[in-house]
């Protein structure tokens, strides 16, 4: 998620299958392939404004968080729109409840949005049914600034970033707070210490679990990942500001080709069914690396609205036959690729 709101017009170049070229640590790696994307700006069924998170459930149905339009979206694998519904303001994070329904983060941070409130959570059916909400601005328990990427943990329990307070929290399914950890910082445990205090890119960001149960995170200002035991225990982290494939770091370059120095470093973390993380930056990239922090390969090398490029690509999924979802967030459109396995 990015400090200024300002949008791209862009057209939307739609190709059905072609080879990408990706930069690998390794020769026997799977080539990545770009297969399709879908969407374009503006507030129709099926378009998007500003999209930031993707989340896919077991029945292969795409729900992503259409932010300026206020919508959930939902697609099938090939990009059909099957569905859509409103939400509460600005929805940003989105996850799968044990019951399948779907927790959203709401941000009060888009200068493009009409909407003077937010910064809460909310749970809706996958028809589009308010389950319950909880949270307002603030720095108390359960209180938020700017929730961003949400994860659910084996037993239930909702994991959120509050970013601009540098903070996991954690809630039981029903919503109550259970306990956080972080603080501002550049200490290992801590977030986004080399930004400002008051930047959300600072993070955490985004949230993943691994299949042991421990938890990633994100943060922009740091160019750093983390990973902590559900129980916030740091367990290992990493960072390189490096702006090159296997790095963190480089800026966007989405307005009008400027390097925006303020936004960089990784935004969004997913795991595969090897537990192998995908991450997504502000340069664009999508990289693959092993849980101990080793480069493994990535595509989206240069920026751009061409196939396999992207402007600050955002929420990532995989569906059941192992395909990549990106949310390309400033492009408004969703691509996917084979990665392999």
């Amino acid at each position: 998620m990015l400090k200024h709101w300002l949008l791209c017009y862009l057209c939307i170049l739609i190709v059905h299958s072609s080879t990408l070229p990706f930069v690998a640590a390794e020769e026997e790696t799977p080539t990545i392939r770009f297969l399709k994307t879908w969407g374009q700006q503006g507030d129709q069924p099926g378009e998007l404004h500003f999209p930031i998170d993707i989340v896919i459930n077991s029945q292969d149905e795409v729900f992503v968080t259409d932010h300026l339009n206020d919508r959930v979206q939902k697609f099938d694998r090939e990009g059909k729109l099957r569905a859509h519904f409103p939400v509460l303001p600005n929805p940003g994070g989105i996850a799968l409840d044990k019951q399948g329904n779907l927790v959203l983060s709401h941000i009060l941070a888009s200068g493009s949005s009409q909407h003077k409130i937010a910064d809460q959570i909310s749970i809706y059916s996958p028809q589009g049914k308010l389950i319950r909400q909880w949270g307002k601005p603030g720095k108390g328990p359960g209180e938020f600034n700017c929730p961003g990427g949400i994860a659910v943990a084996a037993n239930g329990n909702i994991y959120v970033a509050d970013q601009t307070n540098h903070r996991v929290q954690v809630f039981d399914p029903m919503g109550q707070f259970l306990f956080e950890w972080g603080k501002y910082g550049s200490q290992p445990g801590e977030f986004g210490g080399k930004g400002s205090p008051n930047s959300r890119v600072g993070g955490p960001q985004f949230l993943a679990f691994d299949s042991q149960g421990n938890l990633w995170t994100t943060e922009g200002a740091n160019c750093r990942i983390q990973q902590f035991t559900a129980e916030g225990k740091l367990l290992q982290h990493w960072e390189t500001d490096a702006d090159a494939p296997g790095g963190l770091g480089g800026y966007f370059s989405g307005f009008g080709g400027k390097p925006v120095k303020s936004l960089t470093g990784p935004i969004a973390v997913c795991i595969d069914s090897r537990d192998r993380l995908w991450i997504s930056a502000v340069s664009g990239r999508v990289q693959q690396f092993s849980p101990a922090g080793k480069y493994l390969r990535g595509f989206g090398m240069e920026q751009g609205d061409g196939p396999g490029q992207f402007y600050a690509p955002h929420g990532m999924a995989f569906d059941s036959q192992g395909h990549l979802y990106v949310v390309d967030a400033y492009n408004h459109r969703i691509q996917k690729f084979a990665v392999g396995r």
